[in-house]
Protein backbone atom coordinates (compact mmCIF):
# COMPACT_ATOMS: atom_id res chain seq x y z
CA UNK A 1 0.00 0.00 0.00
CA UNK A 2 1.11 3.65 -0.75
CA UNK A 3 2.17 5.84 1.94
CA UNK A 4 -0.54 7.54 3.86
CA UNK A 5 -1.20 10.80 5.91
CA UNK A 6 -3.56 10.53 8.74
CA UNK A 7 -5.04 13.89 9.46
CA UNK A 8 -6.79 14.44 12.34
CA UNK A 9 -8.12 18.13 13.47
CA UNK A 10 -4.86 20.25 14.56
CA UNK A 11 -3.95 20.29 18.17
CA UNK A 12 -4.96 24.25 18.21
CA UNK A 13 -8.61 23.88 17.76
CA UNK A 14 -8.49 21.45 20.10
CA UNK A 15 -6.96 23.49 22.35
CA UNK A 16 -9.10 26.33 21.53
CA UNK A 17 -12.37 24.64 21.81
CA UNK A 18 -11.20 23.26 25.56
CA UNK A 19 -10.30 26.81 26.56
CA UNK A 20 -13.33 28.62 25.25
CA UNK A 21 -16.16 26.07 24.58
CA UNK A 22 -17.06 27.91 21.25
CA UNK A 23 -16.45 26.22 17.73
CA UNK A 24 -13.54 27.75 15.78
CA UNK A 25 -14.67 30.03 12.88
CA UNK A 26 -18.10 29.96 13.98
CA UNK A 27 -18.42 30.63 17.72
CA UNK A 28 -20.92 28.29 18.51
CA UNK A 29 -21.46 27.44 22.02
CA UNK A 30 -19.89 23.72 22.24
CA UNK A 31 -21.34 21.38 24.92
CA UNK A 32 -19.32 19.32 27.55
CA UNK A 33 -20.72 16.07 28.79
CA UNK A 34 -19.68 12.75 30.48
CA UNK A 35 -19.11 10.34 27.34
CA UNK A 36 -22.24 7.89 26.36
CA UNK A 37 -20.99 5.40 23.85
CA UNK A 38 -17.28 4.85 22.74
CA UNK A 39 -17.14 7.67 19.64
CA UNK A 40 -14.08 8.94 18.41
CA UNK A 41 -12.16 12.20 19.24
CA UNK A 42 -11.11 13.47 16.45
CA UNK A 43 -7.86 14.99 17.65
CA UNK A 44 -6.28 11.53 19.28
CA UNK A 45 -9.13 9.16 16.86
CA UNK A 46 -9.49 6.57 20.43
CA UNK A 47 -12.62 6.32 21.41
CA UNK A 48 -14.00 7.33 24.89
CA UNK A 49 -15.01 5.02 27.84
CA UNK A 50 -18.22 5.65 28.32
CA UNK A 51 -19.45 6.91 31.63
CA UNK A 52 -15.28 7.92 32.26
CA UNK A 53 -14.18 10.05 29.90
CA UNK A 54 -15.85 13.47 30.06
CA UNK A 55 -15.59 14.57 25.49
CA UNK A 56 -16.42 18.08 24.44
CA UNK A 57 -19.31 18.05 20.95
CA UNK A 58 -18.88 21.23 18.66
CA UNK A 59 -19.47 22.32 15.03
CA UNK A 60 -16.45 21.90 12.83
CA UNK A 61 -15.95 22.56 9.13
CA UNK A 62 -15.13 18.80 8.09
CA UNK A 63 -13.06 20.59 4.73
CA UNK A 64 -10.49 22.91 6.83
CA UNK A 65 -7.13 23.17 4.93
CA UNK A 66 -8.28 21.25 1.81
CA UNK A 67 -11.08 23.79 0.51
CA UNK A 68 -12.53 27.02 0.96
CA UNK A 69 -16.86 25.73 0.52
CA UNK A 70 -17.07 24.59 4.24
CA UNK A 71 -19.29 21.78 5.53
CA UNK A 72 -19.62 21.87 9.04
CA UNK A 73 -20.90 19.21 11.30
CA UNK A 74 -20.79 17.96 14.94
CA UNK A 75 -17.65 16.55 16.29
CA UNK A 76 -15.94 15.39 19.30
CA UNK A 77 -12.14 16.05 21.13
CA UNK A 78 -11.59 14.90 24.78
CA UNK A 79 -12.43 17.77 27.21
CA UNK A 80 -8.58 16.95 28.77
CA UNK A 81 -5.88 17.47 26.84
CA UNK A 82 -4.89 14.62 24.47
CA UNK A 83 -2.10 13.85 21.99
CA UNK A 84 -3.07 14.40 18.22
CA UNK A 85 -2.76 11.40 16.37
CA UNK A 86 0.41 10.52 14.49
CA UNK A 87 0.21 11.56 10.82
CA UNK A 88 2.25 8.55 9.65
CA UNK A 89 0.93 6.04 11.36
CA UNK A 90 -1.48 3.62 10.25
CA UNK A 91 -5.23 3.84 10.34
CA UNK A 92 -6.32 3.74 13.60
CA UNK A 93 -6.64 0.46 15.26
CA UNK A 94 -9.33 1.49 17.74
CA UNK A 95 -11.66 2.74 14.73
CA UNK A 96 -11.36 -0.68 12.74
CA UNK A 97 -14.59 -2.31 14.57
CA UNK A 98 -17.04 0.53 13.81
CA UNK A 99 -18.38 0.76 10.15
CA UNK A 100 -17.03 3.42 8.57
CA UNK A 101 -17.04 5.60 5.08
CA UNK A 102 -14.45 6.54 2.88
CA UNK A 103 -15.08 9.31 0.81
CA UNK A 104 -12.92 10.16 -2.26
CA UNK A 105 -12.48 14.20 -2.94
CA UNK A 106 -11.03 15.90 -6.10
CA UNK A 107 -10.16 19.67 -5.58
CA UNK A 108 -12.94 21.86 -5.36
CA UNK A 109 -14.70 19.39 -2.71
CA UNK A 110 -16.04 17.21 -5.98
CA UNK A 111 -16.92 13.49 -4.63
CA UNK A 112 -15.45 10.98 -6.82
CA UNK A 113 -16.64 8.02 -5.12
CA UNK A 114 -17.30 6.26 -1.78
CA UNK A 115 -16.75 3.11 -0.23
CA UNK A 116 -18.22 1.67 3.03
CA UNK A 117 -16.47 -0.46 5.14
CA UNK A 118 -17.71 -2.62 7.75
CA UNK A 119 -14.87 -5.34 8.25
CA UNK A 120 -12.03 -2.86 9.33
CA UNK A 121 -10.06 -3.63 6.12
CA UNK A 122 -9.50 -0.40 5.03
CA UNK A 123 -6.75 -0.76 3.17
CA UNK A 124 -8.29 -1.98 -0.03
CA UNK A 125 -10.66 0.53 0.21
CA UNK A 126 -8.15 3.33 0.75
CA UNK A 127 -5.89 2.02 -2.07
CA UNK A 128 -8.67 1.50 -4.72
CA UNK A 129 -9.97 5.23 -3.90
CA UNK A 130 -6.65 6.55 -4.55
CA UNK A 131 -6.41 4.80 -7.77
CA UNK A 132 -9.10 6.49 -9.01
CA UNK A 133 -7.95 9.48 -11.11
CA UNK A 134 -7.90 13.46 -9.78
CA UNK A 135 -8.82 12.04 -6.45
CA UNK A 136 -6.62 14.33 -3.93
CA UNK A 137 -7.73 13.37 -0.29
CA UNK A 138 -10.01 10.88 1.56
CA UNK A 139 -12.70 11.55 4.16
CA UNK A 140 -13.20 9.30 6.64
CA UNK A 141 -16.81 9.67 8.28
CA UNK A 142 -18.98 7.60 11.03
CA UNK A 143 -21.32 5.54 8.23
CA UNK A 144 -23.47 4.93 11.42
CA UNK A 145 -23.82 8.82 12.73
CA UNK A 146 -22.71 10.28 8.94
CA UNK A 147 -20.15 12.77 11.23
CA UNK A 148 -16.21 13.31 9.88
CA UNK A 149 -13.65 11.16 11.58
CA UNK A 150 -10.54 12.01 10.04
CA UNK A 151 -9.06 13.02 6.79
CA UNK A 152 -6.21 10.89 4.40
CA UNK A 153 -3.78 12.11 2.49
CA UNK A 154 -0.56 10.81 0.16
CA UNK A 155 2.15 10.77 2.00
CA UNK A 156 4.42 12.27 -0.96
CA UNK A 157 5.49 15.51 -0.71
CA UNK A 158 4.18 16.50 -4.24
CA UNK A 159 0.49 15.99 -2.82
CA UNK A 160 1.38 18.63 0.39
CA UNK A 161 -1.84 19.26 2.11
CA UNK A 162 -3.49 22.70 1.53
CA UNK A 163 -2.25 24.67 4.33
CA UNK A 164 1.93 23.59 3.24
CA UNK A 165 1.41 24.85 0.26
CA UNK A 166 -0.33 28.33 1.25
Amino acid sequence: MQSIRIVAIPTEVAEAVRATLRAPVYGFPAHAELATDDAPCRHCLRTFVAGKDRRILFTYDRFTGVESLPQPGPVYVHADACPRYVEDAIFPEELRGSPRTVEAYARGRRLLAQEIVSDGKFEPAIEKLFAITDVNYLQVNSTTAGCFTFRIERASASSRSYNEIQ
